[in-house]
């Protein structure tokens, strides 16, 4: 059976298998957020220091700080697009919440606003018109 690498732990699995396997990985952990987030390979993810980067947000409306897990930040610094959600998962709240809603800690610069200026740094990664159509009938399905 051809092989399928998993978004998440990025472990080769029978194609067969795919669903299952990634289930694991969104199950909830005792604070509410899944296991674990889709990410780039370790291998593809930005490398060097993150000093300035910042880790750590607060949601406005109930005040809770939550913070970015460094393999989600390598991630989305090489990839601004790879979270089209425009979330964020808040440990206040124990759901996730709109990135305009959240601010970081270190410069008090709202996740919204930090995102877009990533995705403007790098037109060329944006998903082409098709990949944005099914981002926003996903979206539109969710609500």
């Amino acid at each position: 059976m051809p092989q399928i690498r998993c978004r998440f732990c990025h472990e080769s699995v029978d194609a067969g298998e795919i669903r299952a396997h990634e289930a694991e990985h969104l199950k909830p952990r005792p604070d509410g957020q899944q296991s674990e987030y889709v990410t780039l390979p370790p291998e593809e993810r930005a490398e060097g220091d993150l000093a300035g980067v910042p880790r750590a947000y607060v949601h406005r409306k109930c005040g809770a700080g939550t913070g970015m897990p460094e393999e989600i930040i390598r991630s989305y610094l090489k990839d601004p697009f790879l979270y089209t959600a425009e979330a964020t998962y808040c440990c206040g709240c124990r759901r996730h919440v709109p990135w305009r809603e959240c601010r970081w800690v270190e410069t008090g610069e709202d996740l919204e606003t930090y995102f877009r200026a990533l995705q403007a740094a790098k037109p060329e990664m944006r998903p082409g018109p098709l990949a944005r159509l099914v981002i926003l009938l996903a979206r539109l399905f969710r609500r």
